[in-house]
């Protein structure tokens, strides 16, 4: 910052633009007649994270707006379908017709959402890393 007796010339330039967050969660709109559940994953104004507030979707007449996690990090999850396999290393997708994780790239619509860190469980548990979210779902 310049002051008075400054020993090299510089020049103060006010910046208009503030950080806004940390990017580690969205805003986002549950649809009228929609509901979500908090701790589940979903797919909302084209994000997909986890939802941090339950609507019920017979209360949400209007559309609610809720907080998405989308923040890239290790996440373990039961929400997946359990007759795929999740080897360790594979490719993650979201089926948001059915609200499941797959591991099938032939799934229309699905979105690619992250890379499986630790195969299924005997629990039917996955853990998984988040990737950058996608452009668009996939189209199969």
């Amino acid at each position: 910052m310049a002051y008075i007796g400054q020993p090299v010339p510089s020049t103060v330039v006010d910046i208009g633009q503030l950080k806004v967050s940390d990017g580690k969660s969205v805003d986002v709109t549950v649809p009228a007649a929609a509901g979500t559940v908090a701790g589940a994953f979903c797919v909302l104004d084209g994000f997909f994270g986890l939802a941090l507030q339950t609507i019920v979707a017979a209360e949400n007449t209007a559309g609610a707006t809720i907080a998405l996690q989308i923040e890239q990090a290790e996440y373990v999850t039961d929400q997946i379908d359990t007759a795929k396999t999740f080897k360790k290393g594979a490719t993650l997708y979201f089926d948001p017709a059915k609200s499941v994780f797959t591991d099938d790239s032939k799934v229309s619509g699905a979105f690619v959402v992250g890379r499986v860190s630790e195969a299924k469980s005997a629990e039917n548990t996955i853990q998984f890393i988040l990737y950058p979210q996608a452009d668009a779902a996939v189209t199969a």
